[in-house]
Formats: C-alpha cells, structure tokens, sequence
C-alpha cells in the first residue's frame, strides 16, 4: 500500500481504531467498577417477586417459539429493505424496478408458502 491509499481511507482507520477502544473499554470498565459478591447463595437464586421459586429459571421452550421469531425477523428485515424503494418508485420510472420489486416479493412469498406447507404454523 502506497501513502496515497493510506491516505484516502484514514478516516476509515480512525473510525475502526475508535471503535476498537470504545469496544474494549465497554467491557473493562464495568469488570472494574461492578461489586462482587462472591459466597452469597441468595445471589443464584431465581427471582419471583418474593414468592419462594417453585423450580429452576431454566426451562425447555418449544421449537416452535423460535421458529416463529426467524420467520418474523425475516419478513421485518424484507420490509426494511422494501420501505426505501417503495419511498423512490416513483422517481424511478422503469419496468425494471418494478420486476425487482415483484421477484424479491415473490421470494419472501415462496418462503412463506414453504413454511406453511411444513407445518411452521402449527401450534402441536
């Protein structure tokens, strides 16, 4: 790399190099500040609003709770990235956006059929 490169990306390196240290001082700081309490067993237990636990936090959940929650982030990231082209459509004025448009649709709609038909949305 020549002096020149360097040069054109120094903003970059500055904002990588900052990001680094903010980074690292996130996770100093509170291992310094934070109390410890070692010993106390009232510390690792579950808490219930003062209501003495009737069993461990950890619990199996169902599959299905998760499989729910990637569907949704999925159609809520596509409608992120629908929501600015829907904003300069009309700026645009091509076929070619508009096919764009309807292909990406069409994928989110294949996944949703796909999931559909195996039994994503079945509570059993």
């Amino acid at each position: 790399m020549d002096a020149s490169t360097i040069h054109q990306y120094r903003f970059v390196l500055a904002f990588l190099g900052l990001g680094l240290i903010f980074g690292m001082i996130s996770v100093a700081v509170p291992h310094f500040i934070a109390p410890r309490h070692r010993g106390e067993k009232d510390t690792f237990k579950t808490y219930e609003s003062g209501i003495v636990p009737e069993r461990g936090a950890w619990r199996q959940f169902s599959l299905a709770y998760y499989l729910y929650a990637l569907l949704y982030l999925a159609v809520a990231v596509d409608v992120i990235y629908l929501l600015p082209v829907a904003v300069v459509y009309r700026t645009l004025h091509t076929w070619q956006s508009l096919v764009e448009i309807v292909v990406f649709v069409a994928v989110l709609a294949v996944a949703v059929v796909y999931s559909w038909r195996t039994g994503v949305f079945r509570w059993d």
